[in-house]
């Protein structure tokens, strides 16, 4: 699985999740090239975003994360970068 492949999988969960970023066509396609990135923090993501994030990726890629897990990453490519390195354990 690419890092795009990732990145997709993380732009579904942010719009299940219903964050505004996601939406956003420019963001998104910026995001899915690699070429812009995002703090977590800035997303503005309650409870049930987290949890749908966390869903997304456990279904796209296999890799399990609890909410909390996404705290340990300050960007959103940070986390596509820890999420590459798991499936590629």
């Amino acid at each position: 699985m690419d890092a795009r492949a990732i990145r997709m999988v993380v732009i579904d969960g942010l719009e299940a999740g219903a964050v505004r970023h996601a939406s956003r066509a420019e963001f998104r396609d910026a995001f899915l090239d690699g070429t812009v990135d995002i703090e977590l923090a800035k997303l503005g993501m309650d409870s049930l975003a987290k949890m749908e994030l966390c869903i997304a990726i456990e279904v796209g890629t296999g890799v399990s994360l609890a909410p909390e897990d996404l705290d340990r990453h300050e960007t959103l490519a940070a986390l596509v970068a820890e999420i590459a390195r798991r499936v590629h354990a």
